[in-house]
């Protein structure tokens, strides 16, 4: 009977596990999904009136905890940013670099620039629930002369 416990312990730790995984999937999936949205807004309402709306924290259309979009120019110069409004116009910001060396705005950068489907920069950041660095990746696309973002934390 206890190993019937045990085991029946292990396999429900083993399902929460994989649904962690599984919701860490879908936010990707979801960060994705928030990019084409992102600049299917910009297109429709133009730069003012969706920047307005991407730095509204309270639209849950555009900042869902740690689910939001980004804005920047070609050059890495943040210009929407609703959790960190201090990065908006930063011209240091270029040159952020990770604990592990990784020029992120850079990869944010690479990953915009190679190709119109869209690319991910990886790179190490302090997990907001953990409070500890973990593999980060941000989903970039550009659009016109716009790199459009929004990020995840993978499943491990």
């Amino acid at each position: 009977m206890r190993n019937f416990a045990r085991m029946a312990v292990l396999a429900a730790g083993a399902v929460f596990g994989l649904s962690g995984a599984a919701q860490a999937a879908d936010e990707c999936a979801a960060a994705q999904g928030l990019v084409d949205k992102a600049i299917a807004h910009y297109k429709a309402v133009g730069q003012e009136k969706s920047y307005a709306d991407f730095m509204d924290k309270g639209n849950k259309d555009w900042v869902n905890g740690e689910l939001y979009v980004i804005v920047s120019t070609m050059d890495g110069i943040f210009k929407a940013h609703a959790i960190n409004p201090k990065l908006i116009d930063n011209k240091d910001l270029p040159g952020l670099k990770d604990v592990n060396g990784v020029m992120i705005i850079q990869e944010m950068i690479k990953a915009g620039k190679s190709g119109p489907a869209g690319a991910w920069a990886k790179y190490t950041w302090t997990h907001p629930e953990t409070k500890k660095l973990a593999p980060k990746q941000t989903w970039v696309k550009a659009n016109g002369d716009l790199l459009f973002m929004a990020g995840c934390y993978p499943p491990a």
